[in-house]
């Protein structure tokens, strides 16, 4: 295309920016359920700025505000997009995530409603809108702000916090924009599997984010590392090039990414007793609608004097919250309750009355409904979706018995005497890192030397004392982070190690490891031992035969991002061979790497 030379900062009329839109047009990425691969939406991003002959975007977006015509080259954007996105048919049940310049409310033109004009002539509702509010500009006015986007949310649009975490606004806007939907983004996507403080942080917007009812989306995953950790912290979407690359042509956009389901699918199948439980327990109450009136409200929990809770979705069957009964009553039993009811419901909507609770996926490990219950144990329950779409609820009945249940199934796995996961946790671990093979790993088999002959000298329970005492120092804080401990029975031991520390700090944790045990050990020796240095005993050929103190020795396998997935029986061939080098050596270690 021919650039447009004009001086832009000369421009003034609407008819040179009519023109200049010509230009503009778009590229669309997908944002797919992390889970399954299933799309969710495409969010439309503006493409042609250079052609019109802006040196950016927000060169093109600040002289547009700057000359106060941002509204209308605003509906011009939104026309276009939904006009690619639902010329389609078959994409009447995805979200266009369109990203809306929050100045525009400052615009002397703004106006609402036009957007149902946009969208009319297409065979989708309103829920299938879903504007993206950037913190990259700060709000002039938050309260008038919230005003607007509420009435957004009262007319089923979506909301969605975009760049969440990298500009003005942070935790503010998301107190007052009340959004489905948190974009987190880039730079704490970026190498989150090698950052430990990123993983932190979004580790807690995504709690965050599910206490209150909203789905987390982790923009720009670019590599499988990225997406594992995204999806193990309890993200509920992706986007980013891993997915696919903005695509212009609507051919290659797809209703479903067969990579992420490939590494999805790992996923679900080991989480299949997770589903199973939770399908279990979970009670399948039918929903309300959104549209639902006073009088339906209180038909629904008339018809079941047992029910105390009544879910409420939107037009695409999402979750919008609870209604619950204990509310209810004081409408109920007051004089005029009822036509207050009747007229708040039919004036402000159902929304006014619903409650929000945290909203899971039912893909999602037990463990994670687990902590976020835990976070506040005064709520009523938690959503289940399955692909976004409302499946059942846990109350919190449900949750005291699946917790329950957990731990009955991790104290038949616990070892007894260490009280650390035993072989069945273990392998669950290793499996976890055969089907998830992006993360660098370091994999320590620890056993002791000469525990034999220390048992016979100075009896069981000794020995049961220093099997405790090298559990105990396993389990002791230090600036690297164990991501496992396990006993794998009677004197040996594994721990899972990320690499994120570094393989030089690690390796120091392993060598602080076995000289913390070769300190705390001596004290369990007689005086007569200890200067002796050992101890004599019967060796395994049956004679009598001199045994130093106990040390322990450490077998160590690091395995590389980009390996393929780990065989048993490779793993198995490679730690008794190491465990006979570590033992002959000095150190004590010896290593291999996969």
């Amino acid at each position: 295309m021919v650039l447009i030379k004009t001086d832009y900062n000369k421009i003034s009329s609407r008819r040179r920016w009519e023109d200049a839109s010509k230009q503009l047009y778009y590229a669309y990425q997908p944002i797919v359920n992390i889970h399954t691969g299933q799309t969710l939406g495409f969010e439309a991003l503006l493409r042609g700025w250079r052609e019109a002959g802006f040196g950016s975007i927000n060169e093109l977006f600040n002289l547009a505000y700057s000359e106060t015509v941002l509204y209308s080259l605003d509906l011009h954007l939104r026309e276009t997009a939904a006009a690619d996105m639902f010329g389609r048919r078959d994409f009447s049940a995805l979200k266009l995530f369109y990203n809306l310049d929050n100045r525009v409310l400052e615009m002397p033109d703004y106006d609402q409603g036009n957007t149902e004009t946009i969208i009319d002539g297409y065979s989708i509702g309103r829920s299938n809108i879903c504007f993206e509010i950037s913190e990259k500009h700060e709000f002039a006015n938050y309260q008038s702000t919230h005003s607007v986007l509420s009435e957004y949310k009262n007319r089923n649009y979506r909301i969605a916090i975009d760049d969440f975490g990298s500009g003005y606004s942070g935790l503010t806007l998301l107190y007052y924009s009340e959004p489905d939907y948190i974009k987190i983004d880039r730079f704490f996507i970026a190498n989150i599997n090698s950052d430990s403080r990123k993983k932190f942080f979004v580790s807690n917007v995504v709690n965050l984010a599910h206490m209150t009812g909203i789905a987390v989306i982790a923009e720009g995953i670019e590599t499988e590392e990225e997406f594992y950790v995204c999806r193990e912290i309890g993200c509920d979407y992706a986007q980013g090039y891993l997915i696919q690359r903005p695509q212009s042509d609507p051919s290659r956009m797809l209703l479903c990414y067969p990579g992420v389901r490939r590494l999805a699918g790992k996923q679900a199948r080991r989480s299949g007793g997770d589903q199973n439980l939770i399908r279990r327990e979970m009670t399948e109450s039918v929903p309300l609608p959104l549209s639902a009136t006073a009088e339906e409200v209180l038909e629904y929990f008339k018809k079941d004097g047992d029910t105390v809770l009544c879910p409420v979705v939107n037009g695409s069957g999402e979750p919008l919250g609870l209604l619950r009964e204990s509310d209810l009553k004081k409408y109920v039993y007051s004089p005029y309750g009822i036509s207050i009811l009747q007229h708040k419901s039919s004036a402000e909507g159902l929304e006014c009355l619903i409650k929000k609770v945290p909203v899971m996926e039912i893909y999602n490990p037990i463990e994670k409904i687990i902590e976020l219950y835990s976070l506040n144990e005064s709520i009523d329950g938690v959503i289940i979706t399955e692909t976004g779409r409302y499946k059942g609820i846990l109350d919190s009945n449900a949750i005291i018995r699946i917790l329950g249940e957990k731990k009955i199934s991790t104290a038949r796995d616990q070892n007894p005497l260490s009280g650390l996961p035993g072989n069945a946790s273990i392998n669950a671990y290793l499996s976890e890192l055969g089907d998830s093979p992006a993360q660098d790993r370091l994999l320590a088999y620890f056993d002791l030397d000469n525990f034999k002959p220390f048992n016979d000298i100075y009896g069981f329970r000794q020995g049961d004392r220093i099997i405790r005492l090298f559990a105990d120092i396993l389990q002791e804080s230090s600036p690297v982070k164990k991501d496992f401990i396990g006993h794998i029975g009677g004197d040996d031991f594994f721990v899972g190690f990320l690499s994120g520390s570094g393989d030089e700090e690690l390796k120091k944790e392993i060598i602080r490891i076995i000289g913390r045990f070769g300190d705390d050990v001596r004290p369990f020796y007689k005086e007569e031992h200890l200067e002796q240095n050992c101890i004599y005993a019967k060796g395994r050929n049956g004679r009598r035969q001199k045994f130093p103190i106990l040390t322990v020795s450490a077998a160590l396998i690091w395995l590389g991002g980009g390996r393929r997935r780990i065989s048993p029986d490779l793993l198995a061939e490679n730690i008794s061979k190491l465990k006979r080098r570590a033992k002959k050596s000095n150190k004590h270690i010896a290593e291999f790497r996969l």
